[in-house]
């Protein structure tokens, strides 16, 4: 009976940490898109008043920049500096809901909610906007600068970054736009290096950060998006209202197979186990 015990024991712990990625970066997604949600209904209840506010600080913050040295640092130190926290200015700027707006990469497959900053706390939820980039509201003489881990266990955040290729496209949402990006650049630089967050006049730049390689971290891998304009098709306009995209509810057809894969196995277990105890007897 105790060995039965054991063997049951061994199996479900077995199982539950083999399931626990799936099931745990599921629960993420929900939360992300959670975020985007209330970010997009915030927008929505605003006044065309407010909205204006909104957009025309974004605008000031990002002038501003434009007229200052460029000083940033790496947004994975372990001792990141903590003035975001005490900026209230910035963080006063694109306020709506819990997040800023979101980030789409089609190319692999994620809809991440952008955070103001980069602590660790950030970081663990979503992606975060570098304080002395750009928002990530468009115009040109704009370089935002948007970081996100490599994944964690409870979430892929930027973990398929690498497999983004030249001409690939992203998209920001935010004050109720979509401003789509064209990949132009991709880069592996040490942490030290951060020439190359620099403003062009004639360019409307994003760009997208995380380590370098995966799970050694010595490098960050960047790439760059130029801004172009954002194609009107059929499926992106019953996605995309005026008040914000839209997210769709997560289709939980996965969770259906994990729930069946689970019972497989019971099955399977149930059968060893009988099998065994009938050889015994024998």
């Amino acid at each position: 009976m105790l060995r039965k015990i054991i063997v049951a024991a061994v199996f479900v712990v077995g199982l539950s940490i083999f399931f626990y990625p799936i099931v745990s970066d599921w629960f993420n997604t929900q939360e992300h898109h959670s975020s985007i949600t209330k970010h997009n209904e915030a927008w929505k209840n605003m006044s065309d008043k407010k909205k204006e506010q909104e957009r025309q600080k974004a605008e000031e913050y990002n002038a501003a920049l434009q007229n200052q040295p460029v000083s940033i640092e790496d947004p994975f130190a372990e001792e990141v500096s903590g003035e975001v926290e005490e900026n209230q200015h910035y963080l006063n700027v694109l306020d709506i809901g819990e997040a800023m707006g979101s980030i789409e990469i089609p190319s692999i497959d994620v809809r991440i909610p952008i955070y103001h900053g980069v602590s660790e706390d950030v970081l663990s939820q979503g992606i975060g906007h570098m304080p002395n980039s750009s928002l990530p509201v468009g115009g040109k003489g704009n370089h935002a600068a948007l970081t996100g881990h490599r994944g964690l266990p409870s979430s892929k955040l930027f973990r398929n970054l690498d497999e983004i290729k030249v001409k690939d496209r992203f998209q920001i949402h935010t004050l109720g736009e979509t401003l789509t990006y064209e990949v132009d650049d991709i880069q592996i630089v040490l942490p030290t290096e951060t020439s190359w967050l620099e403003f062009n006049p004639t360019e409307d730049l994003v760009t997208l950060i995380t380590c370098e390689p995966y799970m050694i971290n010595t490098h960050r891998l960047l790439v760059r998006g130029k801004r172009i304009p954002t194609e009107e098709t059929k499926e992106a306009a019953a996605l995309v209202t005026p008040d914000g995209p839209m997210i769709e509810a997560e289709k939980p057809m996965y969770l259906l197979w994990i729930a069946l894969l689970i019972l497989l196995m019971s099955i399977l277990t149930y059968w060893y186990i009988r099998r065994r105890k009938r050889w015994k007897r024998r």
